[in-house]
């Protein structure tokens, strides 16, 4: 086969000669001009000229113009201007938010606004900016954004996701670790406990109300001596608004939140504590106890909800303010504080409780203290005032309402309870209180109760208590006040009570058979308004109360009320005066027989009565009360209270029946004795008798009620009565030993003289000196002679208005010659008698000459 290379060579080519080609499985020929078709002929160029392709598409090559500043020297194109230096630029001003930025965009120059440049840097991820600089607000020197950011940390920068269920109790701990606030988002931190929060200080830092650290498990092992959830042992601790929500649902017996002794100084605002199961432990806020250290601690504007316990527990801690708080829904006590130290070393002093709201607790709103004497919490209980847990105190200003047994209780010695409102307590029970005070050196004023409690405030079993000022309206018994020592009741407004204004017990209890351990002794009554309706009792005092003072009080007894039941006091050591029924300060009153007796009865608060009519001598006085109880025993009086009791039996004996008493024991003695049932037709010689497992215990019982001594009765006499002397029940002995008739318009005053009834003091003496109408004086007697009895060898001298010096009646033995002086017409009388010498008168002059016998 021949070759190409084999053929003779062409002496020209042209555009129609012809070449073979392959195409389509086939070999064809095609001109010159057809393979070349579409290729580019060889280009001629003229020298220092450009050539280029300027229109759309592709096209033929045209001639481009060398413009100025470029220059074409062989194959080199070039500028003749000089370089684009930035550092050469004119200085310019701080970019405005219009200018310009020159840029690449899409392949493209753009000029972009320096606002839109700078806004691009917040889409970029990993540019550093630490070392940028910028002045707070407020401030005066520039720091690197590094140092502002330090000022705080967030728990993310650590790791935190804030999910709710991821745990991020490491990111917390390393947050607070920094020594930096650490800021809490709007955000759920699941916490699992322990955590123990360690260190100089801890700052938390929140969203209030939005910013929760919630316990999702209870998972890991800490170094608080019980469980705890959060375990706060740093030495300072701030937490701002914070949810510390210790989950229902995890019911373990821990504490939720607890200040341990070592952090000694802790500010709590706008957090909230809920959830806190765990009986016993179950506290929203729990302060471990750390007396005798000096601790400054304040929780202010924080909520405590929820909690199967208290909602705020604080344990014998020194120097804490609760303010402005809110505890509701707990299941024991809204706040609590307290020491429980069996050993009455560690105490709460300086305790302020301020402005704090607290509501549908299931005990009390506010406590503080207890009364149990040996802090030994089981039944019976030791109650007593030996061993206050707290030492120096305020309550005021609180709103307690709903609260289940107590508004607010306190217990413990110096504490000021003031200005509190306590509104429809007791609502789960029938024996609480808006208050409740079982104290010593106290003092409660000031404070406004109102609702139906059983008690609107209970002082039973104080001790030098002051409670004074107080409204209290609506209460089954306003004020009680007995049981103790030395306590005041004062200036009190008891409005509408159920059953007494202020009641007086001789021995309080729990109402469980657990008693105070005081006989009530030195209480005083004094400058309180009661106003009552029906038969309920004005001030009730019972089972022989010593030394109880009612002065000055005033009683207003609604239309249609019972005025006998105004006072009742069941008592022989009263001081009663000046008090006020109805503003009555004379009760008009008539004498009647009773039982044979003619018989005057008066008001027991009465200090003055008048009398208009009078058929008979007044053989007997007697008040109200004292007239209702004749024949039952009142009361009965311990006179020894033996020793080594533990249980006891009152038996009284006597021609009555019906009469029971129980006998209360404290440390093995008798201290008093509660009626039951006073029983009725009891009289001279009813004795009591105490059995039991002790020994030597003595009592008397009172039958019906004595004649309070030193209580002091003014009988005003409107027309002449008599009073008579032998014979009267209860006793009316005056200084003649006869009967005494006042005559109209005068009147006579009584004073009391316990069993011997009663002493006529000052009265009108007309039975024996008698003035007239006319002016002239009439002296009787009642039987007998008259007899002046001029001292030593003084005589009867005679006067007038004309007459200064007047005469002597004298007389004396013997002669009065030279041996008596005396004016002339005086006269002597010889005792020793005879004839002619027995009757002698004075002549002349005043020396002692010239007497004269006349007989």
């Amino acid at each position: 086969m021949t070759t190409i290379g084999q053929l003779p060579l062409a002496a020209s080519v042209s555009d129609s000669a012809e070449l073979a080609i392959f195409q389509n499985g086939q070999t064809l020929s095609a001109t010159r001009a057809q393979v070349l078709a579409g290729v580019q002929t060889a280009l001629t160029v003229p020298q220092n000229s450009l050539l280029g392709g300027v229109g759309p598409g592709t096209a033929a090559p045209v001639p481009i113009t060398i413009g100025a500043n470029l220059a074409l020297s062989g194959s080199t194109l070039s500028a003749t201007a000089a370089p684009f230096e930035i550092g050469s630029l004119t200085t310019g001003n701080v970019p405005g938010a219009s200018d310009v930025v020159p840029l690449g965009q899409a392949g493209e120059n753009q000029g972009v606004s320096y606002a839109n440049f700078m806004a691009g840097l917040g889409g970029l991820t990993g540019v550093p900016g630490g070392t940028l600089t910028a002045t707070a607000n407020g401030g005066t020197v520039a720091r690197t954004i590094s140092a502002l950011a330090g000022n705080a940390v967030s728990i993310e920068d650590f790791g935190a996701v804030g999910d709710g269920v991821t745990d991020d109790s490491a990111a917390l701990l390393a947050a607070i670790g920094t020594g930096q606030p650490v800021r809490l988002g709007a955000k759920t931190y699941a916490i699992a406990g322990e955590c123990d929060i360690s260190g100089a200080a801890c700052s938390l830092l929140g969203v209030p109300g939005l910013s929760i650290l919630k316990r999702n498990a209870q998972s890991k092992t800490g170094t608080a001596n019980t469980a705890t959830w959060i375990n706060v042992v740093c030495t300072s601790f701030y937490a701002d608004g914070v949810i510390f929500d210790a989950n229902a649902s995890i019911t373990v017996g821990t504490l939720a939140v607890a200040i341990q002794a070592s952090c000694t100084k802790t500010l709590i605002t706008r957090c909230v504590f809920q959830n806190a199961m765990g009986g016993g432990n179950g506290n929203g806020l729990t302060y471990l106890a750390s007396d005798p250290n000096t601790t400054n601690h304040h929780v202010e504007d924080c909520e405590f909800a929820f909690n199967a316990n208290n909602g705020l527990a604080i344990f014998a801690t020194d120097g804490i303010s609760v303010t402005n708080c809110r505890a509701h829904d707990n299941s024991v006590n809204g706040i609590y504080a307290d020491s429980r130290d069996p050993t009455f070393t560690q105490k709460a002093r300086a305790l302020h409780i301020i402005g704090n709201s607290c509501w549908n607790n299931a005990q009390v709103g506010i406590l503080v203290g207890n009364f149990v004497a040996n802090n030994v919490f089981t039944q019976p209980f030791l109650y007593g005032n030996g061993n206050p847990d707290i030492l120096g105190a305020i309550i005021s200003g609180n709103n307690c309402y709903e609260n289940g047994i107590y508004g607010v209780y306190i217990s413990g010695r110096n504490i000021l309870v003031s200005a509190n409102l306590c509104t429809n307590n007791s609502t789960k029970v029938s024996f609480g209180a808006g208050i409740l005070c079982d104290t010593g050196y106290c003092k409660i004023t000031g404070n406004m109760i109102t609702g139906a409690t059983a008690f609107g405030i209970d002082c039973g079993g104080a001790a030098y208590t002051e409670v004074e000022n107080n409204y209290i309206d609506g209460a089954h018994i306003g004020l009680n006040i007995g049981g103790g020592q030395y306590c005041t009741a004062r200036s009190n407004f008891i409005q509408d009570p159920v059953g007494a204004g202020i009641t007086v017990q001789n021995v309080e209890s729990n109402g469980n058979g657990d008693n105070f351990g005081l006989a009530c002794v030195g209480l005083s009554i004094v400058c309180n308004w009661i106003n009552y309706s029906g038969s309920v009792t004005g001030i009730l005092i019972r089972d022989g109360a010593q030394n109880v003072r009612v002065e000055d009080n005033i009683i207003v007894a609604n239309p249609g009320a019972n005025l006998t039941t105004a006072l009742s006091a069941y008592t022989d050591s009263i001081i009663l005066r000046r008090n006020v029924l109805n503003y009555t300060t004379r009760w008009a009153l008539s004498p009647a027989t009773v039982n044979g007796v003619y018989t005057l009865t008066v008001p027991d608060i009465a200090d003055a009565v008048s009398i208009s009519q009078a058929s008979a001598p007044i053989a007997s006085i007697v008040t109200t009360q004292a007239a209702q109880v004749t024949g039952s025993v009142t009361f009965i009086k311990v006179t020894n209270g033996g020793s080594a009791y533990t249980t006891a039996t009152v038996t009284i004996s006597g021609s009555g029946s019906g009469a029971s008493a129980s006998a209360w024991i404290y440390g093995g003695k008798i201290i008093g004795i509660q009626m039951s049932a006073f029983g009725s037709g009891y009289g001279t010689g009813t004795t009591v008798t105490i059995s039991g497992d002790g020994t030597g215990a003595t009592a008397t019982a009172q039958v019906g009620l004595p004649t309070w001594p030193g209580k002091e009765l003014t009988i005003d006499c409107l027309a002449a009565v008599t009073f008579a002397a032998a014979g009267a029940s209860p006793g009316q002995t005056n200084w003649t030993g006869a009967p005494i008739t006042v005559p109209a318009g005068a009147s006579i005053d009584w004073i009391g003289t316990g069993a011997n009834g009663w002493r006529a003091a000052r009265f009108s003496q007309s039975d024996y000196v008698s003035p007239n109408g006319d002016g002239s004086l009439t002296l009787k007697t009642q039987s007998g002679d008259i007899s002046i009895h001029p001292a030593g060898s003084g005589g009867l001298r005679l006067i007038s208005d004309t007459e200064s010096t007047g005469v002597l009646e004298l007389i004396g033995r013997g002669s009065p010659l030279n041996a008596i002086s005396a004016p002339a017409g005086s006269t002597f009388r010889n005792l020793n008698g005879g004839v002619g010498a027995t009757f002698w008168v004075k002549q002349s002059g005043t020396g002692s000459a010239n007497w004269v016998a006349v007989a």
